[in-house]
């Protein structure tokens, strides 16, 4: 039997040759390397408090909104009872002013005068039959 582990070391050794690809993967320790794995750390920590803070102020800023809302819509509800008010002035003025008295007192003031008896075309003829004139109303 050949005694193979003698001829192991009785072969020469070649020098062993380091590779390309695993130069790439080498790199140097140092504080740079401690820097960076703290950096994701204090990067969520920002996150956390912007996403904190943010939770804070949006129901602050939407309370602020609803609230100036609420005083548009009272000073419009304030304006619209002061508008309604107006209009019932004004058309109890209007009825005032409409009433017959009214309106014959103003006719009157203005020259008018009360129509007299309705009088009738008669169509064949074209001659008018029945009624009276305004004047002679007036002068009656």
């Amino acid at each position: 039997m050949p005694n193979f582990a003698a001829a192991r070391q009785i072969s020469p050794k070649r020098p062993r040759t380091v590779r390309a690809f695993n130069t790439r993967n080498l790199r140097v320790v140092g504080e740079g390397q401690t820097a960076k794995k703290r950096s994701p750390l204090v990067a969520k920590i920002i996150a956390a408090a912007l996403t904190l803070a943010a939770l804070i102020i949006s129901p602050l800023l939407i309370n602020t909104q609803l609230a100036v809302i609420s005083y548009q819509i009272h000073d419009d509800q304030v304006q619209l009872a002061q508008i309604k008010e107006e209009n019932q002035r004004v058309r109890s003025q209007v009825n005032s002013q409409s009433s017959p008295e009214r309106v014959r007192e103003a006719a009157m003031k203005n020259g008018y005068v009360p129509a007299g008896e309705t009088g009738y075309v008669t169509l064949k003829t074209g001659k008018i039959e029945g009624g009276t004139p305004p004047t002679q109303a007036a002068e009656e």
